[in-house]
């Protein structure tokens, strides 16, 4: 009887692990202990990678993936696999282009790419149609094209960190009104 019992919580524990790690970011080696399916977030940082682990292409389930503070330089285009993707967090790397593989996450709602070194924001931007909020916070950005302002659910877009006169702040204020610019 106390050996069903043990068992019986067991179980209960490992169920309740299972649904727990589906609400919250899981590093990879948490992520191998349980269904690639049940994997909605998934947090590897500070691993010093160049290039995006093998093994995170298993989780197509993915709604949030956080790889910052990484040393990557690009984006592979199969990051538009995560299908189900709404938050990136892109921020402290190597960055110097803005990554096309983000214009194939259409359910994308927030991106970070601050601490990079990124100096324009494509048009092709607008491919994001759910987009909510972009951190592009201390990176060079030069020119924001003319891809934000055509997203109507933009709700934030945060510059600071970046050297701009209050000329140029007041401008970009008028060209997103109802979203709120952080300077």
């Amino acid at each position: 009887m106390r050996k069903t019992f043990v068992l019986f919580l067991l179980l209960l524990s490992i169920s309740y692990l299972q649904l727990s790690y589906s609400q919250k970011f899981l590093s990879l080696k948490e992520a191998s202990l349980v269904h690639p399916d049940s994997v909605e977030y998934l947090k590897i940082t500070r691993q010093k990678l160049i290039e995006l682990p093998k093994e995170i292409w298993k989780f197509q389930n993915l709604i949030g993936l956080d790889i910052s503070k990484n040393r990557l330089k690009t984006i592979p285009d199969s990051l538009d696999k995560f299908k189900h993707l709404e938050l990136l967090n892109l921020r402290k790397n190597r960055l110097t282009v803005f990554p096309m593989a983000i214009y194939g996450l259409h359910r994308l709602k927030k991106l970070n790419l601050s601490s990079n070194s990124i100096g324009k924001v494509p048009d092709s931007v607008s491919l994001c149609v759910e987009l909510q909020s972009i951190d592009l916070y201390n990176n060079p950005v030069s020119d924001l094209g003319n891809g934000l302002s055509s997203l109507k659910n933009l709700e934030l877009i945060d510059l600071r960190g970046i050297m701009m006169n209050s000329k140029k702040q007041k401008k970009i204020s008028k060209e997103y009104p109802g979203v709120q610019v952080l300077f």
